[in-house]
């Protein structure tokens, strides 16, 4: 029996439903009273690929004459088939006349020749019409270029305020202190789970398919759904003027991408075009285009040289590749098709005993992990007129994971022996987005229906914390629970949609939007409003607020079936995990300088906690939705621009101020529901001692403070980024007790750590500086780019470890700070990398 909120959602998904069909209606009512012939395409510069800042499109014959968007596109119409001249101008561009035979509905892109060319540079201008509030769009090409990233996109976004990484300078993006896990990624409309290779290497996706990147650190519109942390939304290239291509060998991997137009001639028959295909003068049409690239890393040949010496037996080893594909059916039809996946393994197994202090119940361990996914999907765009767009996407997102962790001593609880997992989180989605501009330049409306289906397997060790644990001591049965070997097929089926309208009046604007999700095996469904409004002052000053409700599936989420399978199946008692997002900001702009504050309040609640207990009515229930998590803060940046084709400074400076609090909400002791068994004792065990105490969360980095800056002249730029921030805390350690078990069993003495109140203490503070120099040497074909980068310059080691010593008991020396000893091995911090990219 569906529940009042699910009502609610079939209510709403009736209504955009109907906004669909009305749209749809009236985009066919409207197809069919056009009578005029329509040419529409793209103007762009010849050398930097990128639209100028107006163009005027003219049709002699037809006496009609169009100005280009801030895109470059353009649509003109002429009232019967037939050969016309068309001329093409903008400033400082050449004029280009030529004749075309129109005999149908056509899309036709024009290049403009520089008057005078210059060496082409890094562009960091860019403006797009979607929401600025709590969001950052750079180009694929700013973000390859900045220092400390490996040359990759997704990296570089560590470089932006109010974003760190999980593990100092690897590790999933953490954004404004929220749980990485709550992130999502989207390529082109796509889910992503996968989106970094080993988890923070490199991003999955090769830098040069990309056209831009959007960062929504929160507040986000409705359009986004199953997240309620931040949203990175990676758009693909759309458009291919040419064939061409890129090739980057680095230090760590190499890859490589190669895109060409696909043409009809003027006996209508299809071709791709060739390197030696001469477009100037010729009238054949473009029709789409195809993109393939990919990548290889050869981290694991370098791994033997990088160890010296024969400790470990490490062996990583990735790879990804992409392809995409698009054809246009005609002037309002096309089908695009993209694929992409990855693939990551590593083994590890120590070979000699490591550190002598380290836990010898951990000694000659054996780990293997082996990850792969593959993702598809096929768009059908229907795009009758400027204002009625209709985008139909069948996708599918396919994962296979294999982990297996081994410790062969003994006296080492069973959990840690022959510990092997098998898992294939299969997601199939079907999306259909409808934009639609109902009232001309003041109102545009944006709906969608999806539809999403989470078939997941699993065979392997199922293991499950009792709890939290501020210490994972391996000698200790009762850490996890297990319920043996478990072989699971879990189907979860979720319907959502959104509706969201954006108003404009002069420089006011202001977006409400609704979205709703429905999980049949719940039965529950989400209803989550959403708003943003801004206001543009004559003096370049922009005020904004957004904020809203945002609901996540937990039964959805691959990266915790891959853990723990048995969470996918819950049903009714798991409740949505949701958010409260609020944030408010200011943004001056002076010519090229821009500088904004923003502040942020966000609120998660219902969040599930791993607590594996039986209910009052005798039912093993395996948590409860107790968790909860406050952030807010404060970011603040300064911002140079720098103009196309011109030398110059770039860069940010920018200070984030981040207090990020958690509470698990757990049982503190035994007991819960009173519930004894025939011997007395209580059924349920303690969940969390700090269950009902505020503690500073895992992902917390008080202050940051970033300096990131760039000098172009001629082909050289050189670039920095220096950084410094506060530590993520720590549980500290304030005893020790020793285990009699393993010193009656081996003679030898082991003392187990005893932690204080959960993330009371912070190491200090750590600063690193990054630099970077490119020289880029220009061809008639291209350019080559050799560029070098040092991460890390002065070897400034991050102290981010309590390092314990199993052998002796707690003292003044045990535990100390790791890195901040000169005895400690491995700590070298600086780390180079070099390369080569061609582009042709």
């Amino acid at each position: 029996m569906i529940n009042y909120w699910g009502k609610i959602f079939t209510a709403l998904c009736i209504v955009i439903i109907f906004s669909h069909i009305f749209i749809i209606l009236t985009s066919s009512a409207y197809a069919q009273n056009e009578e005029d012939l329509t040419l529409r395409g793209k103007v762009y510069n010849s050398v930097t690929k990128k639209p100028p800042d107006f163009a005027t499109v003219i049709i002699i014959e037809a006496k009609v004459k169009v100005q280009t968007d801030y895109d470059g596109s353009y649509e003109i119409t002429v009232p019967e088939p037939g050969e016309y001249t068309v001329i093409v101008r903008s400033s400082g561009l050449k004029k280009l006349e030529i004749k075309i035979t129109i005999n149908r509905n056509m899309t036709r892109d024009f290049r403009l020749r520089p008057i005078s060319i210059k060496g082409v540079a890094l562009t960091i201008t860019e403006e797009r019409d979607i929401q600025k509030l709590s969001r950052q769009t750079l180009s694929a090409r700013q973000l390859k270029e900045m220092p400390a990233s490996f040359g990759d996109a997704i990296n570089a976004l560590a470089s932006l305020p109010g974003i760190i990484r999980s593990g100092g300078f690897e590790g999933p993006l953490v954004i404004r202190g929220a749980d990485v896990k709550t992130n999502n990624y989207f390529i082109d409309d796509i889910p992503i789970y996968h989106p970094l290779h080993y988890g923070g290497m490199h991003s999955v996706i090769n830098n040069n398919i990309m056209s831009e990147i959007d960062l929504y650190a929160s507040s986000f519109s409705a359009e986004f759904g199953s997240a309620i942390g931040a949203v990175i939304n990676i758009n693909t290239v759309d458009d291919v003027k040419e064939f061409s291509g890129y090739a980057d060998i680095a230090l760590l991997s190499a890859n490589f991408l190669i895109q060409t137009p696909i043409l009809r001639d003027k006996e209508d028959d299809i071709f791709v075009a060739s390197p030696t295909y001469e477009k100037e003068g010729s009238s054949d049409e473009k029709v789409g285009y195809f993109i393939a690239s990919g990548r290889y890393g050869y981290f694991g040949l370098l791994m033997p040289i990088m160890m010296q010496n024969d400790d470990q037996e490490v062996a990583p080893e990735y790879w990804d590749y992409q392809a995409k594909c698009k054809y246009y059916i005609n002037s309002s039809n096309s089908v695009t098709l993209l694929f992409m996946g990855n693939k990551d393994f590593l083994r590890f197994k120590q070979k000699k005993d490591p550190d002598p202090g380290s836990d010898p119940l951990l000694q000659k361990l054996e780990f293997k992990m082996d990850q792969m996914s593959h993702s598809q999907g096929i768009y059908y765009t229907f795009q009758p007129s400027k204002k009625i767009k209709n985008k139909l996407l069948a996708y599918s997102s396919l994962k296979q994971s294999y982990f297996y962790f081994n410790s062969e001593n003994e006296g080492v609880a069973d959990y840690f022996k022959d510990y092997n997992m098998t898992s294939n989180p299969y997601i199939f989605g079907l999306k259909d987005k409808t934009e639609f501009e109902w009232w001309e330049n003041h109102a545009t409306l944006r709906t969608a229906v999806e539809y999403t289906i989470y078939y997941f397997k699993a065979h392997g060790k199922s293991l499950m914390p009792r709890g939290y644990q501020d210490v994972v001591d391996p000698a200790d049965p009762e850490l996890f629970y297990s319920r043996g070997v478990i072989d699971e097929r879990i189907v979860n089926h979720v319907i959502g949609g959104y509706a969201e309208n954006k108003f404009t009046f002069a420089r006011l604007t202001v977006q409400p939007g609704i979205r709703s999700d429905y999980l049949k095996r719940s039965d529950k469904a989400t209803l989550d409003p959403r708003i943003m409004a801004s206001y543009e002052f004559p003096t370049d000053t922009t005020i904004s607020a957004a904020g809203g409700r945002y609901s996540y599936f937990f039964q959805t989420n691959p990266f915790i079936f891959d853990q723990m399978p048995e969470l996918a199946e819950i049903g009714e008692e798991l409740k949505p995990e949701k958010a409260i997002h609020r944030a408010v900001g200011i943004e001056q702009k002076i010519g090229l300088f821009t500088v904004s504050v923003e502040g942020f309040n966000n609120k998660f609640y219902d969040k599930p906690e791993a607590y594996p207990h039986t209910d009052s009515d005798g039912s093993y229930l395996q948590g409860l939705c107790t968790g909860k998590v406050k952030t807010y803060g404060t970011e603040i940046m300064l911002r140079k621009d720098r103009m196309e084709n011109q030398d110059g400074l770039f860069g940010w400076l920018s200070y984030t101020y981040t207090h990020s609090r958690y509470k698990s909400g757990l049982p503190t002791q035994a007991g819960l529901y009173g519930i004894v068994d025939e011997n007395g004792d209580y059924v349920n065990p303690v969940g969390d001692p700090y269950g009902d105490q505020w503690f500073n969360y895992y992902y917390e980095q008080r202050h940051s403070l970033k300096l990131i800056a760039g000098y172009v002249f001629g082909s050289h730029t050189v670039s920095g980024r220096f950084q410094f921030y506060s530590s993520f805390p720590y549980t500290p350690i304030i005893g020790s007790e020793q285990d009699t078990d393993y010193y009656n069993r081996t003679g030898l003495y082991r003392y187990v750590p005893i932690t204080g109140k959960r993330n009371s203490a912070h190491f200090r503070s750590h600063h690193t500086l990054d630099i970077r120099y490119s020289y880029k040497i220009h061809h008639s074909w291209g350019y080559v780019n050799w560029y070098v980068e040092v991460i890390n310059v002065y070897n400034n080691v991050a102290i981010n470890e309590h390092k314990w010593d199993y052998r002796i008991p707690y003292s003044e020396d045990n535990p100390h700070n790791a890195g901040a000893d000169p005895d400690d091995e491995m700590m070298v911090g600086i780390y180079p990398n070099f390369g080569v990219e061609v582009k042709f």
